[in-house]
């Protein structure tokens, strides 16, 4: 009998795939082409061409250390309240879908991230803070992402020029980009996202690790996290026998055996602080792996609120998904369920059936249970699914969550014939914007200097005021 569940080595994270049946045609149990697989993957992370898999070890590839210093030196200051982070996507889904699991550990600055360069919710936004006690740090690695470059625009107005070294801070490319060149020549500080770190991968990177730290957070545990579960690759990936045994490489084998027939595959954490890391799994499992005809489609949900929206279709609508849950094993206080009678001044029996099943019970043991409901529902209609357990919400098994994803995607990518780490269609689209806000550019070119509402006119008068000292937009 096969193994269909175990634990990735020291690290808390447990894979369980009983539910996921083994279509005949997966390559799970081949351990040549495991190896095989694992094998260009390693090339590429040993090139240096791609980053994450070391950065976990490696504070030169993380520049933990200047994350750490930068925001123990601003925290130190007592200058600031708030930080606002201005990134989309890659520089943005990672540290908000960390931080969401783990605010109930923070302590530190209240962060706010700013991604759609919407008007009226930057308005709404920036009207409850303080500009003399919020930073604003903005983070693209190109350091030309038009809708993160457009908001940081107005953040310098709304800080007014004064404040431009002391209450921003630039993530980018240590070397090249408009963003790093604008803060070299403004002296604004900055840190760096190693060249061999995309963008979906950067949770390892100051992307991830300073807002951690602003936030009070031990971002060195959950770098720990991430590095239990790269020790478990480097031996399960020794010799074939061992790659066999290795989940990660069991369930991308699986799922891509499976894609014929199930190719959208729904993410459903039973536990409200893995909300957004839904969202961020959506952005790595579909940029990573959606190109030559191939790709999942991968969508958010929660339990236990999505079955009462999305459960239905799961079990009786189109047999075309795999479902992925996510459970957390202990948490600080499980908050028990009252028996209600007792919170009389005379006690009696209580007559509602409902109440009686539920009293004694606690939330997080009602959330355990209708996970396993569930997916017992879904296995026994022949719905494919498989579970990933944490042991608790803290930043080591966040820290092995996200590099287990990281590396379940660049293996299955790897696995299928397609590469996880570049994204051709969306710098398609990257050209389409650039040349059509260029052309748009052109034609308002003399009007930016007259017309004193223009982003760049402003800029330009708040630079060149001098005696600016409050720094008020």
């Amino acid at each position: 009998m096969s193994i269909t569940a175990a634990r990735l080595g020291s690290s808390p994270l447990l894979f369980d795939w009983s539910n996921l049946p083994r279509p005949a045609k997966s390559a799970a149990g081949n351990g040549g082409a495991f190896l095989d697989a694992w094998g260009k993957l390693k090339a590429r992370f040993a090139s240096g061409e791609v980053g994450f898999y070391d950065s976990v070890i490696d504070p030169k590839i993380s520049d933990v250390e200047a994350s750490e210093k930068l925001a123990k030196e601003i925290l130190a200051s007592g200058r600031f309240t708030d930080a606002i982070f201005l990134g989309i996507g890659g520089s943005s889904l990672g540290p908000i879908s960390m931080l969401d699991a783990l605010k109930h550990r923070a302590k530190g600055l209240s962060l706010h991230f700013l991604e759609n360069p919407d008007p009226t919710e930057w308005r709404e936004r920036l009207a409850k803070l303080d500009p003399a006690k919020t930073l604003v740090t903005c983070v693209t690695k190109s350091g030309t992402t038009f809708e993160t470059l457009a908001q940081y625009l107005l953040a310098l107005e709304w800080l007014g020029s004064a404040r431009w070294t002391t209450h921003t801070v630039a993530i980018t490319d240590p070397a090249k980009g408009d963003l790093r060149k604008f803060a070299t020549e403004n002296g604004i500080p900055t840190l760096a996202i190693h060249p061999s770190i995309g963008g979906r991968f950067s949770i390892f990177s100051p992307v991830g690790t300073f807002p951690g730290f602003l936030a009070g957070l031990d971002m060195h545990a959950f770098l720990k996290g991430a590095s239990q579960v790269r020790d478990y690759f480097e031996k399960h990936s020794a010799d074939a026998k061992l790659a066999e045994k290795n989940p990660i490489f069991q369930i991308s084998a699986d799922l891509i055996a499976h894609y014929d027939a199930r190719p959208i595959h729904v993410i459903m954490p039973y536990v409200s602080g893995l909300k957004q890391y839904g969202a961020w799994f959506v952005q790595l499992w579909a940029e990573s792996l959606g190109k030559d005809k191939k790709g999942f489609t991968p969508l958010s949900a929660l339990g236990a609120v999505d079955q009462h929206s999305i459960l239905q279709l799961l079990r009786d609508g189109p047999d075309d998904k795999v479902t992925f849950f996510m459970t957390v094993d202990k948490v600080d206080d499980e908050v028990k369920i009252p028996h209600l009678n007792r919170l009389r001044d005379k006690w009696t029996s209580s007559t509602s059936p409902a109440f009686q099943i539920l009293e004694g019970h606690t939330l997080h043991s009602l959330l355990r249970v209708e996970y396993q409901a569930i997916a017992l529902t879904l296995a026994k209609n022949g719905r494919p699914n498989l579970s990933i357990h944490l042991e608790t919400m803290d930043e080591r098994n966040i820290g092995a969550l996200y590099f287990a994803a990281c590396c379940m995607t660049a293996f299955t990518g790897t696995l299928w014939g397609v590469n996880p780490f570049d994204q051709p269609g969306v710098e398609e689209g990257k050209v389409y914007i650039r040349e059509s806000l260029t052309r748009l550019a052109s034609e308002r070119h003399a009007n930016d200097d007259q017309d004193a509402n223009s982003p760049v006119a402003r800029l330009r008068t708040y630079a060149n005021r001098s005696g600016d000292d409050d720094g008020n937009a």
